[in-house]
């Protein structure tokens, strides 16, 4: 029977660290209060913190990067409006498409070379004239950073402000940017969170994925955007009360020091990445950015079996298509990582020829 289980599904499974605990733990009735009437001071301070960090004005805790996402899409946009989303985002291929049944809003996908799209021969192809009263206004562009599909690709700040001039001159485009994993951008760049965020109109984050907490996300914004969020936030039903217990371990997760431990995640994937390179089987990736490795096999592998297979020898994983996708994160250590290679490389010389 198997007893060791790496689990490289993703993310969003860690677990809190012992010092978040704790906070929660020291919490008591004078540090929580109705967060629908504002009253919950951990709440603000996490939202104070947020928006100080990001270089923005405000700060809204949501209950998840889908719900930050909608609400970002809500506060910017008018019913009827397009939107342009990446082929292969979040916002399009998971979200339920809330923007169209909730927001009245078009998706309209565009392609790009690993998030990134030529604005010249992706984009601009896609922008309607706004004096057509046959066609919808196009009002917001979202990109995605880092991005899932495309094996967590960061986009640069240097490519940020090339889309902040496109959408300038592109009728005043707003950008909204689905940050779930936007700290592992900044830490695989070195570069401060305000070189991201600066470029962009609103930004949504993830608490709980590589930063481990339980539970939340949180949008940034202009002020008068984050006051439009907020009201859908509680249309949606994300009004919480004492949340305080979810804010306390946020202010944890970003300090400086905890943000940074997402090397660490960093490091293990491309440890991954060498360790299976080195087999000799007939799979292709490249070499990843930040936590996740995209591992393509033959178009004729029975990925299901595979994916049992290894969970059954005691890594979990994740596959869409012929790709499979492995992701480190905190509570994953090095002596995990080689397990895993092990493993991966011992089940897959069953499924490849």
């Amino acid at each position: 029977m198997q007893t060791k289980i790496v689990d490289l599904r993703s993310d969003t499974v860690t677990k809190p660290s012992p010092e978040m605990w704790k906070a929660l733990k020291s919490l008591d009735n004078t540090q929580i209060g109705d967060d629908v009437y504002r009253e919950d001071p951990t709440v603000n301070e996490l939202e104070d913190t947020a928006a100080k960090i990001t270089g923005k004005e405000a700060a809204l805790l949501v209950t998840s990067g889908t719900q930050g996402n909608l609400v970002s899409l809500l506060g910017s946009t008018q019913p009827g409006d397009e939107i342009l989303v990446e082929s292969m985002s979040h916002i399009l291929y998971y979200e339920v498409g809330g923007a169209a049944r909730i927001g009245g809003l078009t998706p309209r996908p565009y392609f790009s070379n690993k998030g990134i799209a030529s604005l010249d021969d992706d984009l601009q192809p896609l922008i309607r004239p706004r004096d057509d009263d046959h066609q919808p206004w196009i009002t917001l562009l979202c990109v995605e950073n880092t991005h899932n599909n495309h094996g967590g690709t960061v986009l640069s700040p240097a490519y940020l402000k090339d889309l902040n001039k496109f959408t300038e001159s592109n009728n005043d485009m707003k950008i909204h940017m689905d940050g779930a994993r936007i700290f592992n951008a900044v830490v695989s760049m070195k570069l401060p969170i305000t070189d991201f965020t600066q470029h962009v109109d609103s930004m949504v984050f993830c608490l709980s994925k590589g930063l481990s907490c339980p539970i939340g996300s949180v949008v940034v914004g202009s002020q008068e955007f984050i006051d439009k969020a907020r009201k859908f936030r509680k249309m949606l039903g994300g009004g919480m009360r004492q949340a305080g217990i979810i804010a306390v371990m946020g202010l944890l997760a970003l300090q400086e020091k905890w943000i940074k431990r997402l090397e660490d995640d960093h490091r293990n994937a491309k440890r991954l990445a060498s360790g299976l390179k080195d087999s000799s089987l007939p799979i292709q990736f490249s070499k990843p950015e930040t936590n996740i490795l995209m591992v393509e096999c033959p178009p004729t592998t029975p990925m299901e079996k595979l994916v049992r297979a290894l969970g059954n020898k005691g890594v979990l994983t994740l596959h869409k298509k012929n790709k499979l996708r492995l992701v480190t994160h905190y509570g994953i250590t090095t002596e995990d990582i080689d397990f895993s290679i092990e493993q991966i490389i011992k089940v897959m010389k069953k499924f490849l020829h």
